[in-house]
């Protein structure tokens, strides 16, 4: 016999976060779900089996410039323009929330004047390689020169 979940069933809830910080001042936000992608939920299944054993966390973060909506089968940003190691990679909130923030200076990566409107999360430095745990597709951003763009990925292992 099948029980029905409970209250204290495990699930996963993604979350990005978007400040814009424009050289005039202005300070934009927008907050919206994002998709753990196949690859990352088998990431995420290895990672219990394994223990601290594997070395790859996922402490990068990417930009891309293709707004296909963001699907399990995902393995790659198709537009992605530039990867970033995080500058906050960690988890808080009791330890069940894991967090990745990624900075992006308009002119200084070479980011002025694209759309950009999909990031990820992955486990390696190097555009094209490496493990794709989150996507997400967000509302066309532009930089300029003095722009700057900070992205946080959040994934809640358990609670609401």
């Amino acid at each position: 016999m099948l029980e029905t979940m409970s209250d204290n069933s495990l699930f996963l809830k993604e979350i990005i976060k978007v400040d814009i910080f424009r050289a005039t001042g202005l300070v934009e936000n927008c907050e919206a779900n994002d998709l753990i992608v196949t690859t990352g939920r088998n990431f995420i299944a290895q990672r219990i089996a394994a223990g601290d054993s594997i070395n790859s966390a996922m402490a990068h973060v990417a930009v891309g410039t293709v707004s296909t909506a963001a699907v399990l089968g995902n393995t790659t940003l198709t537009g992605e323009v530039k990867r970033k190691g995080t500058c906050i990679n960690s988890t808080y909130s009791a330890a069940n929330v894991f967090s990745a923030v990624s900075t992006f200076g308009g002119a200084a990566d070479s980011i002025t004047s694209l759309q950009l409107v999909e990031a990820g999360v992955f486990n390696h430095a190097s555009s094209g390689n490496g493990t794709m745990m989150q996507r997400v597709t967000f509302s066309s951003v532009t930089l300029a020169d003095s722009d700057i763009l900070r992205i946080e990925l959040q994934t809640n292992v358990g609670s609401s």
